[in-house]
């Protein structure tokens, strides 16, 4: 669906002579958005920044794809650049990461998976939330928004840079066995402690050829 390609150019116009670009596979085109935070942005950091913080926009077009059908910068231009469509699918985002690009609406999240790692699915999340800030900069302005006014503008900022703080704050406690963040993500079974979890899981939990689950009714 997406792949990061890396574009030498005959001039140089960043730190080196070439910038990586996420591109749409079914286009053959670069994706908008990300395209213009490259090149006004990444393009002035090196190689292995441009290619981290890419990949983590690559994984967020792979889950909004996956998920709506339809690519992220189709959604935000046709909403005229609604911000609160990004919002509200942030912590679904994570538990994507969490387990393993996944997005499944009938997957049951096992918070206290031992092989998460938190610390990758931070600096995931963290190069997503500048591509945020970024989009924020870009278009809640008065040329784009002509229907708000700049107090309404305002407003909405203060309310999206209060959001951004609180995220950071907790991204910035993940850590590779880091389980406090868990409380802080809307997860499907949340009212669910550990125990409880763990007696679902040994319920559903198919048979194989060396463990036979009585348990489970579906076998």
């Amino acid at each position: 669906m997406f792949a990061l390609k890396t574009v030498h150019l005959e001039k140089k116009v960043s730190n080196e002579n070439q910038i990586i670009l996420l591109f749409d596979l079914a286009s053959s085109c670069p994706c908008l958005y990300p395209m213009l935070y490259t090149m006004k942005f990444l393009r002035f950091q090196s190689i292995s920044t441009q290619n981290a913080d890419l990949i983590a926009l690559k994984f967020w077009y792979e889950f909004w794809f996956e998920k709506f059908a339809t690519s992220f910068c189709e959604s935000f231009y046709s909403t005229s650049y609604n911000f609160e469509i990004v919002q509200c699918e942030i912590d679904n985002f994570i538990i994507y990461l969490e387990n393993n690009k996944k997005n499944e609406s009938n997957l049951i999240r096992l918070r206290n998976a031992e092989y998460v790692n938190y610390t990758t699915i931070g600096h995931r999340v963290r190069s997503f939330l500048k591509f945020y800030s970024f989009l924020i900069d870009e278009y809640l302005t008065i040329q784009s928004q002509p229907q708000l006014s700049l107090k309404e503008i305002q407003k909405i900022k203060e309310k999206l840079n209060k959001y951004m703080t609180i995220k950071k704050k907790i991204i910035n406690n993940f850590s590779k066995s880091n389980k406090t963040i868990k409380s802080e993500i809307n997860y499907s079974f949340k009212s669910m402690n550990d125990e409880m979890i763990k007696g679902l899981y040994s319920i559903i939990s198919p048979s194989n050829s060396n463990k036979y689950n009585t348990l489970n009714p579906f076998r």
